[in-house]
């Protein structure tokens, strides 16, 4: 778990930062669009800065993350605590109207603000850089406090406004319990996405990742059915550890994992899905529609395959279903990000672990783990229909979270023509 010093010390200091931001009348664009990457930031802090303070006042020591996570998160903060600690000093100067600490330079008139992100230490590549940094470490922290089981607390609320009579400027900078937005127009609301972009992963794309875009399939054909709209554009699913169509592979090998249990053997993939897993998705009375067999025919025919580079670029959502799993695609994108010297594009990439929409077990988040096989092909059955229905379960809670999905009643009028897109 992380440590409350560090984690009060990084909320103290964006939120200092932010404070500054807000008091401020005007400011070129890009500064504008630094400040409001600070208070997105801050609402992911201040959840993990509540599940902290939460542990630590009941005296729980327990944390469903290991000691190589917990290093990696630390590293995280620190990284988080760097970046504010510049946001901050570029506000901080801007509002004092000096152009640079170490020249001592300052300007005099507003007209010279025009000019301030031209001259010395404050460049406009050098804030987009920054821009960058916070957009990959926000989500990053993300794919930690989904891990963590950190409550989606409300966003934080607004401070007291000042009495009446004193000025804005007169308030203390210090750091907030909750910080607002600035104020601004309420935008028309923007039409629902459907283009989103889903990988299930797990190590070796035979058994649970191939079952969980089968059932995405299913049940976007029955949403097609009742209301002729769903919201993703391509499922599809892949293996960490499988070779075949495997981009990463040397970057896999080279990773420091948190566990030695977490770095698993080489397969080499191309192989077809799980015939018990098969059975256990398509045997069965549910949606009993001429579709059901179209798409149990498309999965068989699929071959397992592994990570492609651009994953975390070109998918919404990675979905795997342990802790390991987890783990291991968080190093993956950090790897990624330093061979190729860029992080996924803002909203890109996030990684979940699909037990987090199960009821979490002892405050953690469940694992959805791939059945042990036994001898009796009976109980392997059994096992997987247990598995398909708890996976079912989770991507409906998913669904529901993430796209606001409504369940159908699996009533309605023929499906439209609207189809999920596969990428070669």
């Amino acid at each position: 778990m992380a440590d409350l010093g560090t984690v009060l010390t990084v909320v103290d200091l964006v939120q200092r930062g932010i404070v500054i931001y807000q008091r401020i009348e005007s400011l070129p664009q890009q500064m504008k669009q630094l400040g409001r990457r600070m208070e997105r930031l801050n609402i992911f802090l201040v959840r993990l800065k509540a599940f902290v303070e939460k542990n630590a006042k009941n005296k729980n020591t327990s944390s469903s993350l290991l000691s190589g996570q917990v290093s990696d998160l630390d590293a995280l903060l620190k990284g988080i605590e760097a970046n504010a600690a510049k946001v901050h000093d570029l506000f901080e100067r801007y509002e004092k109207g000096t152009l640079s600490r170490s020249r001592d330079l300052e300007f005099r008139a507003r007209w010279m603000s025009q000019i301030w992100f031209s001259l010395v230490d404050s460049s406009p590549d050098k804030v987009k850089e920054i821009m960058e940094e916070i957009d990959y470490e926000r989500s990053v922290l993300s794919d930690y406090l989904s891990l963590m089981a950190v409550d989606k607390g409300p966003a934080p609320s607004a401070p007291a406004k000042p009495r009446a009579g004193r000025a804005v400027e007169k308030q203390p900078a210090t750091a907030l319990t909750a910080v607002a937005k600035r104020a601004s127009p309420s935008p028309s609301p923007a039409p629902p996405r459907r283009d989103y972009r889903i990988l299930f992963v797990d190590p070796y794309n035979e058994g649970r990742s191939v079952v969980a875009e089968g059932l995405v399939k299913l049940l976007a054909q029955l949403t097609l059915r009742a209301r002729g709209d769903w919201r993703i554009a391509e499922v599809r699913s892949a293996g960490f550890f499988a070779k075949d169509q495997n981009e990463c592979v040397d970057v896999i090998d080279g990773l420091k994992y948190s566990h030695e249990t977490f770095k698993l053997p080489w397969w080499p993939g191309g192989k077809s899905p799980s015939r018990v897993a098969m059975a256990g998705l398509f045997d069965n009375k549910w949606c009993n529609h001429p579709f059901k067999e179209e798409i149990r025919t498309e999965i068989a025919a699929r071959k397992s395959r592994g990570m492609k580079k651009d994953v975390f670029s070109y998918y919404d959502f990675i979905v795997v279903f342990a802790l390991r799993e987890h783990d291991n695609m968080v190093k993956l994108k950090e790897a990624l990000r330093k061979k190729t010297g860029a992080g996924p594009p803002r909203g890109k990439g996030r990684v979940l672990q699909l037990g987090s929409y199960l009821s979490p077990r002892k405050g953690a988040v469940r694992e959805i783990l791939h059945p042990a096989a036994t001898n009796d092909a009976k109980l392997n059955r059994e096992k997987w229909n247990a598995k398909v229905a708890e996976i079912k379960t989770a991507l409906k809670e998913f669904l529901k979270q993430e796209m606001k999905w409504e369940q159908p009643n699996d009533k309605g009028p023929a499906a439209s023509n609207q189809s999920l897109e596969v990428r070669a």
